[in-house]
């Protein structure tokens, strides 16, 4: 980077052509081949983006990527090792979308991988070289991507790949894209040699404290960064309408390889404080962003689609305070109907032994107004979706695993299956509640539990199991049922 001021720090001088003395004092940086001077004055963004379908229409599908990363003489050898890191993660993201990747040995020099690329390209195939930024000026940094001078297509899949990059490392300067004829040179070996299509990605640079640590610090979300971008280059955008809590979006979404994306603003129609899913995934299409909808159900959306009129239909999937999800009483929300499709689609020979078990979960959970979502849940984990297995026998009627006075490993049978539910009603009633129980007790060690020590599952885990995911695990299975009764609405 030969110029990020306005003035040579020297001479003093307007930039207005590359200063010969500040040229002169940075060709020491130019010697590990990762650095790209500029003679540009300040970026200007380009804010009138062509839209995708435009690009997607009138560019070859990608065949082959080339990843490149000169570290080979690289003087500091932690960030060549981070670049290493970026462009093989980057191409296992890759081949997880389904691209073919080729990695460029990293021991070669930049003249050697343009003529190791040459001899294996073919017509469709694209080259990306990954590589660092350095300035005089510590506080230059960001990240910056070069594309051949004139070509607007590249100078669009450049910008696509900030875009993705940004979306993942969003504190990171946005540079924008630059023709190569913007560079002390007058063009980029890597761009000009190249016999295929090919960027110069500089991710930040190695003279910034911050930058470094970045670089260090964040190559999966860079390398993800990465993949999205190029990953954007083969899909093909088609528009979908959209369903918020019954009621049609103002917005459209859009169908990118398959899965339905909404605009993130839209979302405030839900009425919900939604936090993006740590493993959701972001695209960026005319200057707005938009989110995979199937990321939304760990947030407590219904997802669902209409293809008649092309609409992804998204819904707050509960009718109640999410807080109250975990609660041991009051009354669940599913009907008999989800919880027996349910079961039926996890264990298919439940219900030949146990036909009225849901019945049965739904009365006796009634009876002691007791959550029956929940009950009938953690009857899931217990007896793995009614199979059981070596501490409890299908014959006992145990349904949660409730232990014998006396014995704390021989696990309790009941004479029949609605009396092993009533058992199990009962301790969550002992655990969650202060309140008599309304029937006469069953459940084996009632007198030796506190009561009204657990009124939610979260709680109630540490005395019910030594696993400490088990709560976890219950309220995995009971949003699975959630989302299940509302599928089957549609």
């Amino acid at each position: 980077m030969i110029f990020e001021s306005n003035c040579c720090p020297d001479c003093r001088g307007i930039e207005i052509k590359p200063c010969k003395k500040l040229f002169t004092q940075s060709k020491n940086l130019l010697k590990d081949q990762n650095v790209a001077p500029e003679r540009a004055t300040n970026f200007l963004a380009f804010s009138a983006r062509e839209s995708l379908h435009t690009l997607r229409r009138n560019t070859q599908q990608v065949k082959q990527v080339f990843l490149f990363t000169n570290s080979a003489n690289f003087a500091n050898q932690p960030i060549a090792a981070a670049l290493v890191s970026i462009r093989n993660q980057a191409a296992a993201e890759l081949r997880a979308q389904g691209f073919p990747v080729s990695e460029v040995p990293a021991t070669l020099t930049s003249p050697e991988a343009i003529a190791w690329i040459n001899r294996r390209a073919k017509p469709g195939d694209v080259a990306l070289s990954i590589q660092t930024d350095a300035f005089l000026n510590p506080n230059a940094r960001g990240v910056t991507a070069f594309y051949r001078a004139g070509d607007e297509n590249r100078r669009q899949r450049a910008q696509q790949l900030i875009d993705q990059i940004l979306v993942n490392v969003p504190t990171w300067v946005d540079r924008g894209t630059k023709p190569d004829t913007e560079t002390a040179f007058g063009s980029l070996a890597f761009i000009r040699q190249s016999q295929i299509p090919a960027i110069v990605l500089t991710v930040g640079f190695t003279t910034s404290p911050e930058d470094r640590a970045i670089i260090l610090n964040r190559s999966q979300a860079i390398a993800q960064g990465i993949a999205s971008g190029l990953g954007l280059w083969n899909q093909r955008i088609s528009p979908i309408n959209i369903s918020l809590n019954g009621k049609a979006a103002d917005e459209q979404g859009m169908i990118v390889e398959g899965n339905s994306y909404i605009p993130v603003d839209s979302l405030s129609q839900l009425a919900l404080n939604i936090k993006r899913p740590k493993t959701a995934r972001l695209v960026i299409h005319q200057n707005k962003t938009y989110i995979r909808a199937t990321d939304l159900q760990s947030a407590g959306i219904f997802v669902g689609w209409n293809s008649t009129d092309r609409t992804v239909i998204l819904r707050t999937m509960l009718p109640l305070n999410p807080n109250r999800i975990s609660s041991i009483m009051g009354r669940g929300y599913l009907s008999k109907n989800t919880l027996e499709a349910f079961l039926q689609q996890n264990n298919p020979r439940a219900l030949e032994v146990f036909p009225d078990i849901a019945k049965l979960y739904l009365e006796e959970s009634a009876i002691e107004d007791v959550n029956s979502d929940i009950a009938f849940t953690q009857a899931l984990i217990e007896t793995d979706f009614f199979r059981f297995g070596k501490a409890v026998q299908l014959t006992q009627n145990n349904f949660a695993t409730l232990r014998e006075v006396g014995s704390p490993s021989e696990t309790a049978a009941f004479p029949n299956a609605r009396t092993g539910v009533r058992a199990h009603i009962q301790l969550l009633k002992a655990y969650a509640s202060l309140e008599p129980l309304s029937q006469a007790i069953v459940t084996p060690r009632f007198r030796f539990i506190e009561r009204g020590i657990a009124p939610q599952i979260e709680k109630l885990s540490p005395y019910y199991s030594s696993d400490p995911f088990y709560a976890e695990d219950i309220l995995a299975v009971l949003r699975q049922l959630y989302q299940y009764q509302f599928a089957r609405t549609f």
